[in-house]
């Protein structure tokens, strides 16, 4: 081992940590000289509410629910309770065998899910539950006499996880997939509805709306509609700041994926169990999926767990003898913590009206971002719905440029949050919102004001005139 890769201990623990962490960790989308030229990665010691406090005692707003999945906030005991007494008791299933725990929540799910959404194949977290969703849908069309079904259509600016089956779903503009190649010939991409930057140069919404779903139609009759088993995206987009579609968009897809015997899945891992306002993305665009995944707010993070949960019309098809079985599992899969974590959190969703409390939230949140947005010039767009919203920065306006990645922008940004007690990494140009549900009236202010403050040191660095 080299010097530079031997940690030894200090005087200051914070800083062993830190360094330790640069030597011996793989952080997520992160090289060891980055995390170091930022003063980081960030020792999180403890956390409370929505707040996060590090080694050093310093405290900073989550204004990114970790990953989009801190739904309840930080130290919520009963759940970490729950995890406890169920995994003292048995601490996982037995092959072919379940534990109650599981079956409680499967049935909590069929309750509270859209549509006749009925039956959930449990796995640990969001790229595992899209790879199921993926693979029960091909499944599907095989036990129908359909074997040729087998390409996915995807949108552009989405983001279905980082195995190497969902990487290459949809087009994730900060996610680069250049290590991976070659990509596979299945994974079909077309666009996605976003109105700002609208592919087909559409003058209103419902234009764009229309011509995205149409999009998605001519690629199914381009590759021929035997030869597609689904098509998968998101409601709400996330990694481009919430993409709200225009209303006709979903109802029409519905209706093409109908039309071609193509399977929708609807990716619910970040819009799932409140974020939207709603408890799923598909309850807000009214669009019942055949296939719906989950995961992160279903356990608030509390535990690894996803899922991929089934229609009524998918489940049947893999009843009856043993060559109708549906072949996957996974080792950890419909684990007992994680469900026990899951009926803990959903409990707390429901007994303190936090979907409710996302919405409200959302729509101050809406009037804030619109308020900046007629102050700073370097805002382009604002986007979203409850607590999932972002910022789309420009270097112009009028062309809606970006800046030029050399220009560090987004680092700029995160540093003056950070310095102002607010952790949000931003992205190349993407300022996205997605604090827990928890969040107050108050707490909500608190954290705007800070990205207006941030903003304005920003433009100010930069010698971008205030609008």
């Amino acid at each position: 081992m080299t010097d530079t890769q031997t940690t030894t201990l200090s005087a200051d623990p914070t800083l062993d940590l830190a360094q330790a962490a640069r030597d011996h960790l793989f952080v997520g989308m992160a090289n060891p000289v980055q995390l170091e030229a930022e003063g980081g990665p960030l020792i999180i010691d403890r956390a409370e509410g929505i707040y996060l406090y590090d080694a050093g005692g310093q405290r900073y707003i989550d204004g990114i629910s970790g990953m989009y999945f801190r739904n309840v906030g930080y130290g919520r005991e009963e759940i970490a309770r729950a995890i406890y007494d169920q995994i003292a008791r048995v601490s996982m299933n037995v092959y072919a065998g379940v534990t109650s725990s599981t079956v409680t929540l499967a049935a909590k799910l069929a309750q509270i899910a859209p549509g006749d959404l009925t039956r959930t194949f449990f796995c640990q977290g969001g790229s595992e539950a899209n790879e199921s969703s993926i693979k029960m849908a091909r499944a599907y069309h095989v036990r129908r006499g359909d074997r040729g079904r087998f390409k996915v259509i995807s949108r552009q600016g989405s983001y279905h996880g980082g195995t190497w089956g969902t990487m290459w779903l949809g087009e994730h503009p900060f996610f680069p997939r250049t290590d991976y190649q070659p990509s596979p010939s299945h994974c079909i991409v077309v666009p996605g509805p976003n109105m700002y930057r609208c592919a087909f140069n559409s003058t209103s919404p419902e234009q764009c709306g229309e011509l995205s779903a149409r999009a998605i139609e001519q690629e199914i009759l381009r590759q021929g509609p035997d030869s597609v088993s689904a098509v998968i995206g998101e409601p709400v987009t996330q990694p481009l700041g919430g993409v709200v579609p225009p209303p006709n968009y979903w109802p029409l897809v519905r209706e093409i994926c109908d039309r071609y015997g193509v399977l929708l899945i609807f990716d619910e891992v970040i819009t799932g169990f409140g974020r939207v306002g709603t408890w799923f993305g598909a309850d807000l665009v009214g669009v019942t999926p055949d296939i719906m995944s989950f995961a992160k707010g279903v356990t608030s993070g509390y535990f690894p767990l996803g899922g991929s949960m089934a229609s009524a019309k998918i489940a049947e098809v893999f009843e009856g003898g043993p060559e109708k079985t549906w072949s996957h599992m996974y080792t950890y899969s419909a684990h007992p913590g994680g469900a026990a974590a899951a009926l803990s959190n959903l409990e707390i969703v429901e007994r303190e009206n936090l979907v409710d409390n996302a919405r409200q939230r959302g729509e101050q949140l809406a009037g804030l971002l619109q308020e900046m947005k007629q102050r700073h010039p370097i805002i382009g767009d604002v986007r979203g719905t409850g607590l999932i919203q972002g910022i789309e920065f420009v270097k112009d306006r009028a062309t809606k440029e970006h800046f030029d990645p050399s220009q560090g922008v987004n680092a700029m940004l995160t540093a003056e949050l950070k310095e102002r007690g607010v952790w949000l990494r931003v992205p190349p140009y993407i300022l996205p919102f997605a604090p827990p549900l928890t969040i107050t009236a108050d707490e909500l202010d608190e954290l705007a004001s800070k990205v207006d403050e941030a903003l304005t040191t920003v433009e100010q660095r930069l010698g971008m005139a205030r609008g």
